[in-house]
């Protein structure tokens, strides 16, 4: 079997209407933990405290992992700024077994105007119809009923319920999986090809 793989180095950058998603500078963790302080984004998630240093090494992280091609996550932006407000990729990235694992978190600010669903929309085309893998998954607390809307208006399949599946601060909470395969169909399209 063929293992796909990204080649190693900072993922594409991808059009998404007046926003962009773009590999993670070091500079965006002060605008990603302006957010992700506030409780009403992590609440529902296993994000656990935020620090400004936390943060940062989370930052460090992703960006290390471009290298190595365990996860792909990408900085949302709007296109004329270049002003993190978001974020979106794959928390786990398998192409020895040709799925990954979506993350994504967004600023409140823009909550309700379709931006997560186009950058979803977004990395979940590219990495099925031009990367070539087979499922993309997604985990969601059972109590994050924005997410869990925002998954289905984008054509994932609930598959199970995972009891206890993950702590969050602390905490072992309940997860859906979620999924989502080949072939998929979005609007938005990459900058200058894949």
């Amino acid at each position: 079997m063929t293992e796909f793989v990204i080649e190693p180095g900072a993922p594409p950058r991808l059009s998404c209407g007046v926003f962009v998603l773009r590999p993670f500078q070091r500079g965006d963790a002060a605008a990603w933990y302006s957010y992700l302080a506030d409780p009403s984004v992590t609440e529902h998630t296993s994000w656990p405290a935020v620090s400004p240093e936390f943060i940062e090494r989370v930052v460090e992280r992703i960006i290390s992992e471009y290298t190595t091609g365990v996860s792909l996550r990408w900085a949302l932006a709007e296109a004329g700024d270049d002003r993190l407000i978001g974020a979106c990729g794959y928390n786990v990235w398998s192409g020895a077994e040709r799925r990954a694992e979506l993350a994504y978190d967004l600023a409140p600010s823009y909550w309700g105007r379709g931006i997560m669903r186009n950058a979803v929309n977004t990395v979940v085309g590219w990495a099925l119809n031009s990367v070539g893998l087979h499922r993309v998954e997604a985990l969601v607390m059972t109590t994050n009923q924005r997410s869990i809307a925002l998954l289905e208006r984008c054509g994932f399949q609930r598959e199970a319920l995972l009891p206890g599946h993950r702590m969050a601060r602390g905490v072992p909470r309940d997860f859906f999986l979620y999924s989502a395969g080949a072939p998929w169909h979005t609007a938005c399209s990459p900058v200058g090809g894949t």
